[in-house]
Formats: C-alpha cells, sequence, structure tokens
C-alpha cells in the first residue's frame, strides 16, 4: 500500500515537474514579451502540450514493461495477457491515442498564434517540435538506449531544453516583439537540462531496486557502477545550482540569488539520501518523489523572480 501511494505521487510529480518547465518558459517569454490574450491562450496550450507529451511517454515506458514481461513468460511457456497492471493493453493504447491528439491540437494552436504568418519558420519549428518527440519515445520503448546514451540525450534536449527555450520563444513570437533567445533562458534551459537528468538517474536507480536484472541489465548505474554515477549524479545537482544562479546574476537582480540557494538545499539534501540509501526501496522512493517536488519549487520560485523583476522593473 505504502509502494502504490509513493508511486502513484512520483507519477504525479513527473507531470508537475513536466509543467512547472513549461511555465518557467511561458514566463520568460512574458518578461520579455508582453502579456496579451493571444500570449495567454499559447501559455496554456504549450503547457498542456508539454504534460500531454509526458504523459504519452509514460504510457509508452508502461507498455515497453509490460510487453517485456510479456515475452518473458511466453519463453518460460506461460501464455498471459499483456497487461498493465490491472489494465489491459487495449485500454492502454487507447489513452495513448488521447494523448496524442491533445498534444498535436494543442501544440498546433501554440504554434499557429507565434508563428502562423512566418511559413518558413513555422515549418522548420513543428519539425524540429516533432523529431524531438520521435527522439524520446524512441528512447522509451527500448532499455537500450538508455544505455548507449541516447535516451538521456532526449530527455536532456526534449523536457529539459526544448520545454524552456520553446515556449519563451513563442510567447516572445505571439507577442510580436523581436524574436531572440535571450542568455538567461539558455542558462535555465540547461538548469533544466540538468534537472531532468537528475530525475532519470533517480528513476533507473529506483528500477534497479523494484525490477529484476534482466529487465535493466544495460541500465547507466550497472553499465559504470555506483561510485562513478553517483559522482555524475553530484554533477548534475551542481550544474543544476550553477546555470540558475548565474542566470540570476547575469540578467536579474543578484540579490534574487540567495533565493535560489535556499531552495536548492533541500534538493542537494534528496541528492545525498539518494546516493546514500541507493539499495533501500522505500527510503529511494520517497527521496526521488522528493527530489521532483523540489525541482518544481525551484521552478516556480524562478517564475516568482521574473514577475516580480517584470512588474517592478519593466
Amino acid at each position: 500500500m505504502l509502494n502504490d501511494q509513493i508511486n502513484t505521487k512520483i507519477r504525479f510529480n513527473s507531470y508537475a515537474f513536466a509543467l512547472t518547465n513549461c511555465i518557467l518558459g511561458c514566463a520568460l517569454g512574458f518578461f520579455y514579451g508582453h502579456v496579451t490574450f493571444e500570449t495567454i491562450i499559447t501559455a496554456i496550450s504549450i503547457s498542456i502540450t508539454g504534460v500531454s507529451v509526458l504523459a504519452l511517454c509514460n504510457y509508452s515506458i508502461d507498455y515497453s514493461r509490460a510487453y517485456k514481461l510479456h515475452l518473458k513468460d511466453k519463453k518460460n511457456g506461460i501464455i498471459s495477457p499483456i497487461m498493465v497492471g490491472d489494465m489491459p493493453v487495449t485500454q492502454l493504447r487507447k489513452r495513448m491515442a488521447i494523448m496524442t491528439l491533445i498534444a498535436t491540437v494543442f501544440g498546433a494552436i501554440a504554434i499557429y498564434i507565434a508563428l502562423g504568418s512566418n511559413i518558413q519558420v513555422l515549418s522548420w519549428f513543428i519539425f524540429l517540435c516533432v523529431m524531438c518527440v520521435l527522439a524520446t519515445l524512441f528512447y522509451n520503448v527500448s532499455a537500450l538506449y538508455l544505455y548507449r546514451g541516447i535516451g538521456a540525450i532526449a530527455i536532456f534536449l526534449l523536457f529539459g531544453m526544448a520545454s524552456v527555450v520553446c515556449a519563451q520563444f513563442l510567447i516572445v513570437a505571439a507577442s510580436h516583439s523581436t524574436i531572440d533567445i535571450y542568455p538567461d533562458t539558455i542558462l535555465l534551459a540547461f538548469s533544466s537540462g540538468a534537472a531532468s537528468l537528475m530525475i532519470l538517474y533517480g528513476r533507473s536507480i529506483r528500477m534497479m531496486v523494484n525490477d529484476t536484472p534482466n529487465v535493466i541489465r544495460k541500465s547507466f548505474v550497472l553499465s559504470f557502477g555506483y561510485k562513478i554515477t553517483s559522482i555524475y549524479l553530484l554533477a548534475l545537482l551542481l550544474a543544476n545550482i550553477f546555470f540558475s544562479v548565474l542566470a540570476c546574476v547575469s540578467s536579474h537582480r543578484p540579490i534574487e540569488a540567495l533565493l535560489l540557494l535556499i531552495g536548492f538545499i533541500p534538493m542537494s539534501y534528496q541528492v545525498y539520501t539518494i546516493i546514500r540509501h541507493m539499495k533501500m526501496s522505500v527510503i529511494l522512493k520517497q527521496s526521488f518523489n522528493n527530489l521532483m517536488s523540489y525541482c518544481c519549487i525551484n521552478n516556480l520560485v524562478w517564475v516568482i523572480i521574473l514577475t516580480v523583476d517584470y512588474w517592478l522593473y519593466n
């Protein structure tokens, strides 16, 4: 029962993290653009699209796991249906189709409002968005791509970089302002990318503790060992802090960086807990869940900073 509750919170917080990444990008767009009816509709569409894409990725992961278990049972001579928990695979496919439709419709609305009058930029933007989504789905259906690092790159680009950079770009374009990608946007995109990789790392550790070794035999952690991957996790935390604080100091008020540093204290503690209790399932799940929560909080702190700067200094 406790594990089910924690798993539900983890799935919820993953959606919250995707949403706050999009909100952060939209807040940057509002800061450099304008708050109008068009930009508000664009921001809402971007946020719905981001959450829908993550839901589609989560469903594809569930389908991949269920299909691998089905193949394993088949090799052992056991005939079993493909089930995701108590859900039949046909129902999961319907949910995937619904999420695909929602992401397509609201993504098209956001892109059309922002770039509908510029066909050349619109076509390139759609192409890049489709390639990012396909790359991420490509990772989700096979653990092989996690082993080769392609999946981590896809997560970094889509849920880290693209969710911030593209959101800012579209809001500024919808504001009919000078289209540009600003320095703090790039720095915060790298910060969000590092946070996304931290969460991906926590997920891979959690799978190792709970799943059979055959399912994740080519995972990043098993390939390089706990010590090296612990250094990797610490490096991601430091990169997250560095790029976030640098964005604040270089493009906003240095005093506001104190808020960010205070927010990184509980996040750092959760990273420490994950490293120290890697083989303890319940503690690891709870720490992983808390890590995602603090990533969301840090994004919202940035939204507050941008809102205050917009109303006081613009």
